[in-house]
C-alpha cells in the first residue's frame, strides 16, 4: 500500500503543477492579445477572456481575439485538476478520500463548462449563460471548499499540519471572495480583482499541495536509501 501511495504522489503533484502553469499562461497570453480596449485584470472578469463574441456585456466591453486559448486553458486546468484530486484521494484514508475524489470531479466539470459555454451577450440571448455561471460556481466553490475541508483534515496530523494551515487560509479566503463578489456586484468596485481572489486561491492551493507531495515523496525515499546503504555497509564489514 505504501509503495502505491509513493507512486501516486509524484503523479498527483505533476498534474497539480501543470494545470496552474498552463492556466496562467493561457490567461496571460489571451489578455496580452486583447488590444481594443486593453484588458484590465482589475475590472474585467477572467471569463471575459473566453468570450467568443465581441460586444458589451454587464457593462464591460468584450473583445478577446484569442478566446480559444483561454477556453482551452479552462478545460485543461479542469481535466488536470480532476486527475490530480482523484490520484490525491488514493493517498487519503477515511471519508475524506471519497469527498476529495467527488469534489475534484465536480470542480473539473465546472472548469469544462466555463471553457465550453461563455459569458457574453450572445450566451445570454441563446440561453447558454446559465451553464456558464453554473460551471463557474462549481469550479470556484468546489475548489475552495475542497481546500478548506482537506485543510481541516490535514491539520490533525503533525506531518501535514503546515499544508493543512495553508489550505484552510486559502480556501477560506477564496470563499469569502466569492461572497464579496456577489455582494458588491455593480457597486463600482474592481470586480475582476475580487473574482481573482476566489480563483487564484485554487491555483495557490494546487501549487502548495504539489510541493508538499514532492517533499513527502522525497522524505519517504530517504529512509529506504539510508537503510539500503546501512545494509550494504554491514554486509561489506561482515565479509
Amino acid at each position: 500500500m505504501e509503495n502505491m501511495v509513493n507512486r501516486l504522489r509524484p503523479l498527483a503533484a505533476a498534474a497539480f503543477l501543470l494545470g496552474p502553469a498552463l492556466y496562467l499562461a493561457a490567461e496571460a497570453i489571451t489578455a496580452a492579445a486583447w488590444k481594443s480596449p486593453s484588458y484590465s485584470y482589475a475590472d474585467n472578469w477572467i471569463s471575459d477572456l473566453g468570450s467568443a463574441t465581441a460586444g458589451v456585456f454587464q457593462g464591460r466591453e468584450l473583445d478577446s481575439p484569442l478566446h480559444v486559448v483561454m477556453n482551452s486553458g479552462f478545460i485543461v486546468q479542469g481535466i488536470l485538476f480532476g486527475i490530480a484530486t482523484v490520484l490525491l484521494s488514493r493517498t487519503i484514508s477515511g471519508r475524506s478520500r471519497t469527498f476529495t475524489a467527488v469534489t475534484g470531479v465536480v470542480t473539473m466539470i465546472g472548469y469544462i463548462l466555463v471553457g465550453t459555454f461563455h459569458g457574453s451577450l450572445q450566451a445570454q440571448q441563446n440561453g447558454t449563460l446559465p451553464l456558464h455561471f453554473t460551471g463557474a460556481t462549481l469550479a470556484i466553490v468546489g475548489g475552495n471548499v475542497l481546500a478548506l475541508v482537506l485543510g481541516i483534515h490535514w491539520r490533525k496530523s503533525p506531518e501535514t499540519r503546515l499544508i493543512g494551515l495553508i489550505s484552510i487560509v486559502v480556501g477560506a479566503f477564496g470563499l469569502v471572495s466569492v461572497v464579496a463578489l456577489f455582494l458588491t456586484f455593480g457597486a463600482g468596485l474592481p470586480s475582476g480583482a475580487i473574482e481573482r481572489g476566489s480563483v487564484y486561491t485554487i491555483v495557490i492551493w494546487q501549487l502548495a499541495v504539489a510541493s508538499t507531495l514532492l517533499v513527502s515523496r522525497a522524505n519517504s525515499r530517504a529512509p529506504r536509501a539510508a537503510a539500503t546503504g546501512a545494509s550494504a555497509t554491514t554486509a561489506s564489514t561482515s565479509n
